[in-house]
């Protein structure tokens, strides 16, 4: 592959940069560009990324403009402005864009909360996250995860396995990345850095399969912030967790280390916010199980993803800390469309969104991943 997708400003979303040689806070700044010139360029740019990276890709079908497109998600309508295009995928993208933006070490600070019960803290814990290519192909990836107390001493805590070994051959598919740790999951991978690994089906018949979703931002290159919403054995809303990682090696941070875009997350959930205030528009990108992926110019539909009055009263809204509002089910529904629905205000002038949806049978529909600036 040719071109790096990373050096795309418009898919690295430029209003957003970490301030400082040690990325001390999140800066933003509003992204001038014009909406429909900032679709021609997305669209574009996303075409010759993927001709690039395979020969027989960058097919792109236009769909007319100013649309009102009701999704299958009940009582959802997506506002599609200006045009609408379609890239076919194949699984050397996702695996290459996931090379690209996630092969790295990573420290992380796990912050886990019980939102049904209380707004406050009931676990954190840090992780050394390692992926690492074994060949300079890049088709062999080695992922180790380490997990311990948040005080830094201790002995590692073996949750989730591993090591393991994953090949491109094997383990990049056709509906995704197959991460050896969960058959049922898939790893969606957005060309801007952003992921779900996120169930394909969810079985009503088998509830130890409603585990949870993960979605990743990247607020840079050497930074990601992932949101995961977990239910117990029985299908109730167990846990939210919110994950801050940065760049880093193989070792165990300081045990002074508390976090390097905040600084800290010791902050309990909040009862109640406001959606900032105006209009905001931007581009969002939509991938589904058939590795089609769609580009358009959307309004955000703020916090609650617009869904109709009669489906949001099996939702609860759970508030985190810095600007991340989750949305989602108070159970695992399974047997009814339903989406996960992340919002992260960046600040008054810029939101992002990552959003999970599923079709009633429990198939996974499709991941989305959308920046949207203030533009009334």
């Amino acid at each position: 592959m040719q071109i790096s997708i990373t050096a795309i400003p418009s898919l690295r979303f430029p209003s957003q940069t970490l301030s400082g040689p040690t990325h001390n806070a999140v800066e933003c700044r509003k992204n001038r560009t014009g909406s429909s010139t900032l679709f021609a360029l997305t669209r574009t740019l996303v075409s010759k990324a993927l001709k690039s990276n395979s020969p027989d890709n960058g097919r792109s079908n236009p769909r007319p403009s100013k649309i009102i497109k009701a999704m299958s998600t009940p009582g959802v309508l997506e506002e599609t402005i200006g045009e609408e295009s379609v890239q076919q995928l194949t699984p050397h993208d996702q695996w290459e864009w996931n090379s690209r933006h996630h092969w790295k070490h990573w420290h992380g600070l796990w912050t886990m909360w019980k939102p049904t019960e209380g707004p406050d803290i009931v676990k954190t814990y840090k992780s050394v996250r390692s992926l690492w290519p074994v060949d300079e192909e890049r088709v062999h990836l080695y992922h180790r995860n380490q997990w311990y107390e948040t005080s830094g001493e201790g002995p590692d805590i073996n949750w989730e396995g591993g090591p393991w070994a994953m090949y491109e051959y094997k383990h990049s598919l056709q509906d995704g990345i197959w991460h050896p740790n969960s058959l049922d999951h898939r790893i969606i991978q957005f060309p801007n850095g952003d992921l779900g690994w996120v169930q394909l089906a969810l079985k009503p018949n088998d509830l130890k399969s409603v585990v949870f979703n993960e979605l990743h931002f990247m607020p840079s290159p050497d930074a990601r912030v992932a949101v995961i919403i977990g239910y117990d054995f029985e299908g109730k809303m167990g846990v939210a967790l919110m994950l801050e990682e940065t760049r880093d090696s193989d070792k165990r941070p300081e045990p002074s280390w508390q976090g390097t875009i905040w600084k800290h997350h010791r902050d309990t959930l909040e009862e109640s916010r406001n959606e900032p205030l105006g209009t905001f528009t931007g581009m969002e990108m939509s991938i589904d199980t058939n590795l089609q992926m769609s580009i358009r110019k959307a309004v955000w539909k703020g916090f609650k993803g617009g869904l109709s009055e009669e489906d949001i009263k099996d939702y609860i809204l759970i508030h985190l800390p810095y600007g991340f509002t989750a949305f989602a089910p108070q159970e695992a529904a399974v047997g009814k469309a339903h989406v996960y629905y992340v919002s992260w205000v960046v600040n008054e002038n810029q939101v992002r969104v990552l959003s999970v949806s599923y079709f009633s049978d429990g198939r996974l529909q499709h991941v989305n991943s959308g920046t949207y600036e203030k533009s009334a």
